[in-house]
C-alpha cells in the first residue's frame, strides 16, 4: 500500500468528523478555515473536498461551496447489504491474506469490546466499528477490495453512528451478541469463517440505520 500523504491525513480527519456527526448534513466547508487549521494552502484542501464529494460524503453546491451530503436510512441499509455480500464473496473465494500481528489484532478487538461493555457511549461504539474496518482492510487481498470495503463502510457508518447515539444499548448488544463469532475464528486464523461472521454482523447493523 502507498505511503499516507498530508492530503490523506486531512481527508481521513474530515471524514471521521462527518461520520461522528461533528459536521452535519448541509454544513459548509470553508477552505480558508480548514487551511488555517491544518496549516496548508487551499490546494490540498480542495483535493480533500473533491475526494469527499467523490465518496458521496460531501456535495458541491453552486454559489455555496462544498457541503456535507445528507443520507437516507434506505441508502444506509442498501450499503450494508452490498457490503455484507462482498464480505461473503471474500470468504467464498478466499480473497484474504494472513497478517503477521494476528494476536495483536485480536487483543485490540477484545479491548474495544470490553470498553464498550463497561460504557456503551458513541465514541466507544465508533472505536469498535473503526477497529474492525481497519482490521478487515489488512486482511483483504488487494487494493480494489480494500477500497470497496472502506467506501461502503464510510457511506453506511454515519447511519450506524446516528442510530447508536439514539440507542447505544442496542448498538452494544448487537456487537456483544456477535463478537465471539468474530474473535474465535480470528484467534484460529480461520479467516473464511471470520468474513462470513462479519457479513452477518454487517447485516445485523441494519437495525441501527434509523436517524434519531
Amino acid at each position: 500500500m502507498r505511503e499516507k500523504t498530508r492530503v490523506d491525513t486531512i481527508y481521513q480527519t474530515l471524514r471521521d468528523r462527518i461520520c461522528l456527526g461533528q459536521y452535519k448534513p448541509g454544513d459548509v466547508f470553508h477552505e480558508n478555515e480548514l487551511g488555517q487549521e491544518f496549516q496548508v494552502s487551499r490546494t490540498p484542501i480542495r483535493q480533500v473536498l473533491q475526494r469527499l464529494a467523490f465518496e458521496r460524503l460531501a456535495v458541491v453546491r453552486t454559489g455555496v461551496g462544498t457541503i456535507v451530503e445528507d443520507y437516507a436510512d434506505a441508502d444506509v441499509r442498501n450499503y450494508l447489504e452490498i457490503h455484507a455480500r462482498i464480505l461473503e464473496t471474500v470468504a467464498e473465494l478466499k480473497l484474504f491474506r494472513p497478517i503477521a500481528n494476528n494476536q495483536e489484532a485480536l487483543a485490540n478487538v477484545q479491548v474495544r469490546v470490553s470498553m464498550l461493555s463497561s460504557a456503551p457511549d458513541i465514541e466507544r461504539i465508533w472505536s469498535f466499528l473503526k477497529t474492525i474496518q481497519e482490521l478487515t482492510d489488512q486482511l483483504l487481498a488487494d487494493d480494489t477490495l480494500r477500497h470497496m470495503n472502506e467506501m461502503l463502510f464510510y457511506r453506511a457508518v454515519r447511519g450506524l453512528i446516528a442510530g447508536g447515539r439514539h440507542s447505544p444499548e442496542l448498538a452494544a448488544s448487537l456487537i456483544q451478541d456477535n463478537i465471539v463469532k468474530l474473535t474465535g475464528p480470528l484467534e484460529r486464523s480461520d479467516f473464511e469463517t471470520f468474513f462470513m461472521a462479519l457479513s452477518d454482523l454487517v447485516r445485523a447493523y441494519k437495525a441501527l440505520a434509523v436517524k434519531s
